[in-house]
Protein backbone atom coordinates (compact mmCIF):
# COMPACT_ATOMS: atom_id res chain seq x y z
CA UNK A 1 0.00 0.00 0.00
CA UNK A 2 1.59 2.94 -0.97
CA UNK A 3 1.31 6.69 1.39
CA UNK A 4 -1.32 8.28 -0.91
CA UNK A 5 -3.57 4.98 -0.74
CA UNK A 6 -2.68 4.36 3.06
CA UNK A 7 -3.73 8.22 3.67
CA UNK A 8 -7.14 7.85 1.99
CA UNK A 9 -7.76 4.45 3.92
CA UNK A 10 -7.55 6.91 7.27
CA UNK A 11 -9.57 9.13 5.66
CA UNK A 12 -12.46 7.29 4.88
CA UNK A 13 -12.21 5.50 8.10
CA UNK A 14 -12.30 9.21 9.62
CA UNK A 15 -15.01 10.39 7.81
CA UNK A 16 -17.00 6.77 8.44
CA UNK A 17 -17.17 7.47 12.21
CA UNK A 18 -18.07 10.59 11.91
CA UNK A 19 -21.48 9.58 9.79
CA UNK A 20 -21.59 6.93 12.55
CA UNK A 21 -21.60 9.39 15.10
CA UNK A 22 -24.30 11.16 13.45
CA UNK A 23 -26.62 8.06 12.90
CA UNK A 24 -26.40 7.66 16.74
CA UNK A 25 -27.23 11.28 17.39
CA UNK A 26 -30.22 11.95 14.85
CA UNK A 27 -30.72 8.45 14.09
CA UNK A 28 -30.23 9.61 10.82
CA UNK A 29 -29.16 7.51 7.79
CA UNK A 30 -25.91 7.75 6.39
CA UNK A 31 -26.88 9.45 2.94
CA UNK A 32 -28.40 12.08 5.53
CA UNK A 33 -25.44 12.17 8.46
CA UNK A 34 -23.23 12.50 5.17
CA UNK A 35 -25.19 15.33 4.23
CA UNK A 36 -25.16 17.20 7.70
CA UNK A 37 -21.58 16.56 7.49
CA UNK A 38 -20.59 18.26 4.44
CA UNK A 39 -23.05 21.19 5.36
CA UNK A 40 -20.86 21.23 8.40
CA UNK A 41 -17.71 21.75 6.28
CA UNK A 42 -19.29 24.26 4.20
CA UNK A 43 -21.22 26.42 6.31
CA UNK A 44 -17.86 26.70 8.96
CA UNK A 45 -15.32 26.56 5.70
CA UNK A 46 -13.28 23.87 7.00
CA UNK A 47 -12.78 21.20 4.76
CA UNK A 48 -14.73 17.60 5.13
CA UNK A 49 -11.92 15.36 6.54
CA UNK A 50 -11.84 18.66 9.52
CA UNK A 51 -15.21 18.33 9.98
CA UNK A 52 -15.40 14.96 10.40
CA UNK A 53 -12.24 14.65 13.08
CA UNK A 54 -13.93 17.38 14.92
CA UNK A 55 -17.11 16.04 15.42
CA UNK A 56 -15.38 12.28 16.28
CA UNK A 57 -13.08 14.19 18.54
CA UNK A 58 -15.91 16.09 20.39
CA UNK A 59 -17.68 12.56 21.03
CA UNK A 60 -14.99 11.58 22.90
CA UNK A 61 -14.74 14.63 25.20
CA UNK A 62 -11.31 15.79 23.09
CA UNK A 63 -10.58 19.25 22.61
CA UNK A 64 -8.33 21.25 20.27
CA UNK A 65 -5.19 20.06 22.35
CA UNK A 66 -5.91 16.57 20.76
CA UNK A 67 -4.33 17.63 17.23
CA UNK A 68 -7.99 19.14 15.70
CA UNK A 69 -7.90 22.55 14.35
CA UNK A 70 -9.18 25.04 16.71
CA UNK A 71 -11.63 26.49 14.19
CA UNK A 72 -12.81 22.73 13.26
CA UNK A 73 -13.56 22.01 17.42
CA UNK A 74 -15.58 25.39 17.47
CA UNK A 75 -17.77 24.78 15.09
CA UNK A 76 -18.12 21.61 15.83
CA UNK A 77 -18.71 22.19 19.17
CA UNK A 78 -21.26 24.79 18.18
CA UNK A 79 -23.35 22.66 15.92
CA UNK A 80 -23.01 19.16 17.77
CA UNK A 81 -21.82 19.59 21.37
CA UNK A 82 -25.82 20.08 22.47
CA UNK A 83 -26.96 16.85 21.32
CA UNK A 84 -24.08 15.27 22.24
CA UNK A 85 -24.14 16.70 26.35
CA UNK A 86 -27.33 14.79 26.07
CA UNK A 87 -25.90 12.16 25.59
CA UNK A 88 -24.81 9.07 28.57
CA UNK A 89 -22.53 7.52 26.22
CA UNK A 90 -19.43 9.85 25.25
CA UNK A 91 -19.03 7.30 22.52
CA UNK A 92 -15.79 6.10 24.41
CA UNK A 93 -15.90 2.98 21.81
CA UNK A 94 -15.32 5.42 18.80
CA UNK A 95 -11.81 4.93 18.03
Amino acid sequence: MTDSSAADVVTRTTIDRAVGVLIALRGCSPDDAFAELAAHSFRFDVSLVQSARSIVATARGMDSANGVGGAAMTSAQEDWGPLLSDRRDPFDHVA
